[in-house]
């Protein structure tokens, strides 16, 4: 009996385990994940009230210092205050930035207008403590009146820096980071454009210094941008050089930043329809960084250094994005590799111009060198032999076939003009252009075969 008891006991089955298992494995997994948020949410409240802690310590400290004194070991106006440091708080770790500037009031006037000879109205002074790898912070400011009315400081040097768009309609660049440096007097600071786009550096530690003033430029969706020391240290002669001071002169130095583009290439056969897929090119153009230097007892001529001046190649589907790209003149050639295709032209016609916060897909049509086709260049019969564009380019034969193309931007014209083969034979061509003496000849095509050829035109 009781071994039939013990037969007829129920208990669980697998199934009922697995799910009792399952629901305890949600549960535990919740709770978890509410445990995880909550901690997370409870260390960061500590590190930033850590962090709080640390930046007014750290300004109750400056708060202290007389007037004069109040200045940074590596900033414009030069004090013992450290420019950056490492200090413990609620047992973690933070980094300190501090940075004292000089503040040109309007209320008096502004220098940068002319109105105001004394432009160093008060103090400002910014701590900013990081933490996390600095991808947190908390900034603390405060200003500082001098003691007494303001006085000028024949001593201290100043640097204004305006910040500009070169683009139609472009201003001045509000909120731009400028960073300047100057190894040799010990300056790194960093100052924000105002509304206008202006930064003025002013202090006893901005020093006579010629062309050593490195500045850098960063907003977020514009070029970053940087000056460069002049020619032999940079390998060109740079549009935006170093800044130089000279204490009791005024100190301008003009940059342009720009907002950025986006910028892609599809390379395509002939009408433009049909992706080419993996073709090698170069692309050059951009911001102009600077000038070569060029030999003139050679005739080599100075010619642009551009910040985007690479090899490239377009994917599986013929594309090739190269996202943010200064705004600014462009080039696309074919590489030397490429032996299958040869390049008709761009549209829009190389070279071509993209602006500030233009999204561009520019097409190369390339011509199949094993097609029945002609590509037809046609010049000026002039120095340099420059391209004559809107000439009239008519092929004909005796069998019927007259197709006329006008020459594009780079003087070129491409048969077959449709998805219909180009027969084989020989033919007529006439070329015409306004002012111009019209040429015609006759011009073989072979079969599978991509014919090339040049035609100047003389002035008449």
């Amino acid at each position: 009996m009781n071994f039939k008891k013990i037969q007829n006991a129920k208990g669980f089955t697998l199934i009922e385990a697995l799910v009792m298992l399952f629901i305890f494995s949600v549960i535990a997994l919740t709770f978890y994940r509410t445990y995880s948020v909550g901690l997370k949410y409870v260390i960061d409240a500590k590190n930033r009230l850590g962090a709080v802690a640390a930046a007014n310590e750290k300004m109750e400290i400056i708060r202290n210092l007389n007037y004069n004194d109040i200045g940074t070991t590596t900033g414009e106006i030069s004090g013992n205050i450290p420019s950056e440091e490492d200090v413990a708080e609620n047992a973690s770790q933070y980094q300190i930035a501090t940075n004292v500037e000089y503040v040109d009031d309007p209320f008096d006037g502004l220098y940068s207008a002319g109105t105001d000879p004394i432009p160093e109205d008060y103090k400002k002074v910014t701590v900013t403590v990081y933490w996390n790898n600095k991808q947190e912070n908390v900034q603390a400011q405060s200003i500082f009146a001098p003691p007494g009315l303001e006085v000028a400081n024949p001593s201290d040097g100043i640097l204004m820096i305006n910040v500009f768009s070169d683009q139609p309609g472009g201003t001045g660049i509000p909120d731009s980071t400028v960073r300047v440096t100057n190894s040799d007097i010990g300056l790194d600071t960093t100052v924000q454009t105002d509304n206008t786009g202006h930064a003025i550096l002013m202090g006893n530690n901005v020093k006579n210094s010629i062309q050593k003033y490195h500045i850098t430029l960063a907003k977020s969706g514009y070029e970053n941008v940087s000056t460069m020391p002049p020619y032999p240290a940079t390998s060109y002669n740079p549009v935006d050089v170093d800044g130089s001071v000279i204490v009791g002169s005024t100190n301008v130095v003009n940059i342009v930043q720009d907002q950025l583009a986006n910028l892609a290439v599809d390379t395509t056969d002939y009408l433009g329809t049909a992706s080419i897929p993996n073709i090698s090119f170069h692309i050059t153009g951009g911001r102009i960084l600077g000038n070569t230097i060029g030999d003139p007892s050679t005739g080599i001529l100075p010619q642009p250094v551009y910040n985007l001046d690479t090899d490239a190649q377009t994917d599986s589907n013929g594309e090739k994005n190269f996202g943010s790209v200064s705004p600014g003149q462009y080039t696309v050639a074919l590489s030397p590799s490429v032996t299958g295709y040869v390049l008709i032209d761009t549209d829009p016609v190389s070279p071509f111009s993209l602006f500030s916060n233009q999204n561009m897909a520019v097409k190369a049509k390339l011509a199949d060198v094993n097609q029945t086709s002609l590509l037809v260049k046609v010049t000026k019969n002039d120095t340099g032999n420059p391209p004559l564009a809107g000439a009239g380019v008519e092929l004909s034969n005796g069998s019927g076939y007259d197709q006329t193309v006008t020459a594009s931007g780079t003087g070129t014209a491409y048969f077959p003009t449709d998805a219909n083969a180009l027969p084989a034979g020989t033919y007529t061509l006439k070329v015409t252009a306004g002012g111009y003496t019209e040429n015609d000849s006759q011009v073989t095509i072979n079969s599978n075969q991509l014919k090339q050829m040049s035609v100047s035109l003389t002035a008449s």
